[in-house]
């Protein structure tokens, strides 16, 4: 076609952006002057109205204005009417407010059109509200909100055009959605769309002014995509497809992009040389069109490839004519950065650091650009949300004005109701809160005493426990005395008695007898109160104790890791019986040829180790079975407040941690 965009729902952002450019392929002048034929020669108003509204579009992107605004007027006398054309010129003549600079009255002219257009359920409606979202998602981007335009192509004109049933329009956002995943380099979501774009354009069979050049394009885009992603078989598909096309209109501008296509798919490959004939046939195109974009962008890929050639001259001159031709300062940026390192592959240091300088300065530029204009941006939106802040506030004083005039008696009635409803929940919440505080406070009463309770019957626990202890200790003692020392007695007893009668011949034994049995004495006294703990302190104790129970068999060590203490007496004598007490379960039960004690103490707190080598137990079940010894250990580390860890391996050993932690205030008593 002659002189005709794209994309058809383009055309009026068309109107207002300098990088659109008009795609030809065939002559359309026919079907543009079928559809006058048909307007001229319809006995229906609402037809013809339609038609001309139509018509309008179509001569505006043609570049006839004359034409465009006389079937536009023509359209406006016809459509009064007709609700619906009433309702879709508003989208027809929102051209213009882009005519006198108003883009904000276009936008509000776009979400006016959208919101009348729901009502209706017929084709022409859908497809018309698509473009509309189309057109709006497009001002949206302008604005850099492309998050914006994604979700209304997707959530909404989409699904709009699916059921106007046009697969070129239908074809078209798809491929726009595709746009914005490339822009920001998600190529496997641009593939699935230009997908979906192709199947619906190679569908579509309704005749349209730009459906060739949409379907060149949409092949052009896609085998651009597909060669970024090195799918290089299906790019060179529909390169050839499209080219199939293209070599019957050599002079199309369409030759652009697709010598650019081609060329990237060479380049990609390594294909340098194919690559740069490519480039020179699109440059050669874009410049026979006047398409200062498409030059620039080939003349760009062609400096890549002379790059990676190390064709530096070239390729200078190639970013020089860039410079010099491009009116976009980002652009200008990143030629600067390029020739810099051209330079510096030439090693042309002075002017690559030049060049890399001018590139700094400038971005240094647009950043700070950037920022000013977030913040002029950010204070028009302040004060535009003000204004309207402001003028809602005005029409919500004069409705509420009215409405107070009208509705005086309604309103005393209501609150009447509702102060009586609410007195009657402030009653109840007011009871309630009192009812939940009253059942609070005896949960709380009985918690304390539950507490009380459970630490009365610990402490009842812990007192049997150690009253049982001593009932024990006091049996072994009676044991050991009628055992021991009264054996020894009885025995000399019966010597003195032989004594008296043989003249006194067996004195020697006599005394031997008494020795043992005050050395048995001894004994009995120092398990029950050491004497070098009263006298000398704890750690002669222990030592002594260790140095006592210490055999052929079994070597006791004791450590005593402690300069100066000030535990009182009867805790000391706690901690002995408890190392006591662990000692004779290592002998009686262990086995173990060595046995380590170690005491140490941290402040207020004192540590107690003892480790063996023996053959170990099993902890958890001893603990069920729960022996005197082991019950008699954990009941006066209880009683100390103290925790106690036993860790023993089978034919291993074991070894016991106790913390005892001291309280001044707490009163111990052994």
């Amino acid at each position: 076609m002659k002189k005709l965009y794209a994309f058809l729902f383009f055309v009026f952002f068309a109107a207002i952006s300098h990088s659109q450019v008009i795609l030809s392929l065939d002559d359309d002048t026919v079907y543009i002057d079928s559809i006058v034929k048909i307007t001229k020669n319809t006995k229906s108003d609402s037809v013809k109205s339609l038609n001309s509204f139509r018509l309008s579009k179509l001569f505006l992107m043609a570049q006839d204005a004359k034409k465009s605004k006389e079937y536009l007027e023509q359209a406006n006398k016809l459509k009064v009417k007709f609700p619906f054309l009433k309702d879709a010129s508003i989208f027809y003549n929102a051209y213009s407010f882009i005519e006198k600079g108003d883009l904000e009255g276009f936008e509000k002219a776009l979400l006016d059109a959208n919101s009348k257009l729901k009502k209706y359920r017929n084709k022409e409606a859908y497809k018309l509200r698509a473009v509309i979202l189309q057109n709006y998602g497009i001002m949206q981007q302008r604005k850099n909100n492309e998050n914006a335009y994604m979700k209304l192509l997707v959530n909404e004109a989409i699904p709009i055009a699916k059921r106007s049933g046009d697969y070129e329009l239908i074809s078209a956002l798809n491929k726009a959605v595709a746009i914005i995943f490339m822009n920001n380099d998600e190529r496997e979501k641009a593939a699935e769309y230009l997908d979906q774009a192709q199947k619906y354009i190679e569908s579509a069979t309704k005749k349209s002014a730009t459906l060739a050049e949409s379907k060149m394009e949409t092949y052009i885009i896609n085998a651009e995509n597909l060669v970024e992603l090195k799918h290089f078989y299906d790019a060179k598909e529909i390169l050839d497809k499209a080219y199939a096309t293209l070599e019957k209109y050599p002079e199309s501008n369409l030759n652009d992009s697709y010598f650019y296509s081609e060329g990237l798919y060479y380049s990609k490959q390594n294909k340098h040389n194919d690559a740069l004939v490519s480039f020179e046939k699109g440059i050669k195109s874009a410049e026979s069109h006047q398409n200062a974009i498409a030059v620039n962008r080939l003349k760009f890929a062609e400096y890549e490839v002379l790059f990676k050639l190390k064709n530096y001259d070239k390729a200078k001159s190639n970013l020089e004519f860039l410079i010099a031709k491009t009116p976009f300062i980002v652009d200008k940026k990143n030629y600067y950065k390029e020739l810099s390192k051209v330079y510096n592959a030439t090693k042309e240091y002075p002017k690559a650091y030049y060049y890399s300088n001018k590139y700094n300065v400038i971005n240094d530029s647009l950043n700070d650009a950037k920022l000013k204009s977030e913040i002029v941006e950010l204070e028009a939106k302040y004060k535009k949300a003000e204004s309207e802040k402001k003028i809602g506030l005005l029409q919500s004083e004069n409705e509420k004005a009215v409405l107070q005039v009208n509705n005086n008696r309604l309103n005393m009635m209501l609150f009447a109701v509702l102060s009586f409803v609410l007195f009657l929940t402030v009653l109840f919440l007011w009871s309630w809160n009192n009812y939940q505080k009253k059942i609070s406070f005896q949960k709380e009463v009985n918690h304390k005493q539950e507490l009380e309770a459970l630490e009365n019957q610990q402490k009842l626990s812990v007192s049997n426990a150690l009253i049982e202890g001593e009932e024990i200790e006091r049996k072994r003692i009676a044991r050991d005395l009628h055992d021991g020392l009264g054996s020894m007695l009885s025995g000399l007893k019966m010597h003195l008695n032989l004594a008296d009668r043989e003249n006194k011949e067996n004195a020697p034994n006599i005394n031997g007898l008494l020795n043992d049995s005050i050395k048995e004495l001894r004994n009995i006294s120092q398990n029950l109160m050491p004497e070098s703990l009263m006298k000398l302190g704890l750690e002669h104790a222990l030592r002594d104790l260790c140095a006592s129970h210490s055999t052929a068999e079994t070597t006791i060590e004791f450590q005593y890791l402690i300069k100066k203490t000030t535990l009182p007496q009867h805790f000391k004598i706690m901690i002995f019986r408890i190392i006591q007490e662990l000692l004779n379960n290592s002998l009686k039960y262990a086995k173990a040829s060595k046995i380590l004690v170690s005491c140490s103490q941290n402040k207020d707190v004192f540590f107690i180790t003892v480790e063996d080598n023996g053959i170990g137990f099993n902890v958890e079940y001893a603990e069920k079975r729960d022996g005197m010894g082991l019950r008699n250990i954990k009941n006066r580390v209880a009683f100390l407040n103290g925790k106690i860890e036993i860790d023993s391996v089978l034919d291993k050993g074991t070894s016991t941690y106790i913390e005892l932690k001291y309280n001044p205030n707490h009163d111990y008593e052994v």
